[in-house]
């Protein structure tokens, strides 16, 4: 079966990208790969307290997104049935969904982006933008009706 890879934070602007990935998906007939990656340093970064009890290990974090993956599929893509599947990794978001769109062979990844731009894209990074860059298969970039570009 033709698959469509879908990366999720589970924001609004990443919903930007649904209902493209919908309208490919029936397109090409094919499943729609929603994938969550788990960024454990993410969590951790700006911790600047003493810690009394122990952190979430990367497993505690996976298994939390799992289940939000879970309720995710149920809301947004529930009457595709089999047609929709859920993975949650754990590592560099950009790294994992190239990994896994190689893995599941897929023929588009449909992702939206945040539009960070300035010092917070410097610090950040772009996601999309480094998918755009190096995937092998064709990958549709949707700009979240939330966020505007502003003309010098």
């Amino acid at each position: 079966m033709t698959a469509i890879v879908l990366p999720t934070d589970f924001s609004e602007l990443a919903n930007a990208a649904l209902p493209w990935a919908r309208k490919m998906a029936t397109t090409l007939d094919a499943e729609i790969h929603c994938l969550h990656v788990v960024r454990e340093e993410h969590y951790y970064g700006g911790l600047e307290v003493v810690v009394t009890e122990s952190l979430p290990t990367g497993e505690d974090l996976v298994a939390s997104a799992t289940q939000r993956m879970e309720r995710y599929l149920a809301e947004q893509l529930g009457d595709l049935g089999a047609k929709a599947v859920g993975k949650v990794r754990l590592g560099t978001p950009f790294v994992e969904i190239i990994r896994y769109a190689r893995e599941v062979e897929a023929k588009l990844i449909v992702m939206s982006t945040h539009g960070h731009s300035g010092l917070k894209h410097m610090l950040l990074g772009s996601t999309t933008e480094a998918v755009l860059r190096k995937a092998d298969c064709p990958v549709l970039s949707i700009r979240s009706a939330g966020v505007k570009f502003v003309m010098p």
